[in-house]
């Protein structure tokens, strides 16, 4: 670390020296009277050299002069780099977790199918079994013996389990990346990775706010739960493009990695 934080100093005096010969030359340069309509010649070689002082000055990355060491490591591109790198993790989770949350939803509406197929059931016995009781009993058993393998999967649990993971990290991750943003160029930049990352936390926000009356078993909010996650998951996929090319843009910066 020290050694990087010697090198940037040297860079930055470096880079003043350079900016500062370069005032000094055009400074010797001779500027015209005020309403004369011709200059006197320039010292010989002056302007050449004066070009080639400002032509290296636009040259030099001053992407390398980020606060100039002000927030330590959370300027370096490794740091980043952990946004897109978390956030792209973040999206396959979001489609792991949307495949649970079917998986759960589809045992739940076994059990109301199998609930309805037993109301079918004669509630008196008899010693001959029609072939339609026989084939309700069978069809019955089929769908018992898959949710219990179903249930026995614990779609429920995992399903909270990532999606858990994914609103805390998502929220973190974002925001981190904001934060990081300003850290580096001391601004942020509005367009539409920006609104869509801030449109997929709210959405996140309200699906998770739609649990507590999902547990009651009202479908409205369990429709609207999975209304939300759809939009968002567009939304997540849209913009990934947009993050790859800043995540370029990043990794082709002249800063230290820490």
């Amino acid at each position: 670390m020290a050694s990087f934080n010697a090198r940037g100093r040297t860079r930055l005096v470096g880079y003043g020296l350079c900016f500062a010969v370069a005032l000094l030359i055009q400074s010797l340069s001779f500027v015209p009277a005020p309403g004369s309509t011709t200059a006197p010649p320039a010292p010989r070689g002056s302007h050449q050299v004066a070009g080639l002082a400002a032509a290296s000055l636009m040259t030099m990355p001053t992407e390398a002069w980020a606060k100039g060491g002000q927030w330590g490591p959370l300027e370096g591109k490794l740091s980043s780099l952990v946004h897109p790198v978390i956030m792209a993790s973040l999206f396959f989770a979001t489609l792991y977790a949307g495949f649970l949350g079917w998986q759960w939803r589809q045992t739940r509406e076994l059990g109301v199918e199998l609930s309805g197929l037993r109301k079918q059931l004669p509630k008196e016995e008899t010693e001959e079994e029609s072939s339609a009781v026989k084939a309700l009993k069978a069809q019955i058993s089929k769908l018992d013996t898959e949710r219990k393998e179903m249930v026995k999967a614990g779609y429920k649990d995992q399903h909270y389990t990532v999606s858990s993971i994914l609103l805390g990290g998502g929220v973190f991750f974002t925001c981190y990346g904001v934060f990081n943003t300003w850290f580096r160029a001391e601004k942020l930049f509005p367009g539409p990775h920006l609104f869509a990352g801030a449109a997929i936390v709210v959405l996140w926000a309200l699906a998770a706010a739609l649990v507590p009356y999902m547990e009651k078993g009202n479908d409205g909010a369990r429709n609207a739960h999975i209304a939300l996650n759809g939009v968002n998951v567009l939304l997540f996929a849209w913009q990934l493009p947009t993050g790859f090319e800043i995540a370029q843009k990043v990794w082709g910066l002249a800063i230290p990695w820490i």
